[in-house]
């Protein structure tokens, strides 16, 4: 909608994200629906989904 303030940021894979302010935070895991991330080892994984990144 025109005039609607947003917040606009890169995930850690290089996608844009473009949010309504005010918008629900994304969920700890959503970052990793789909895949674990290109080249990521188990280890790195891990402590992402332990919120340590």
């Amino acid at each position: 909608m025109p005039g609607s303030r947003v917040d606009i940021r890169r995930t850690n894979d290089g996608q844009i994200v473009i949010e309504p302010v005010g918008a629900k935070p994304e969920r700890k895991f959503a970052q990793l629906r789909g895949h674990a991330g290109e080249g990521m080892a188990t280890e790195e994984i891990m402590a992402l989904t332990r919120g340590e990144q």
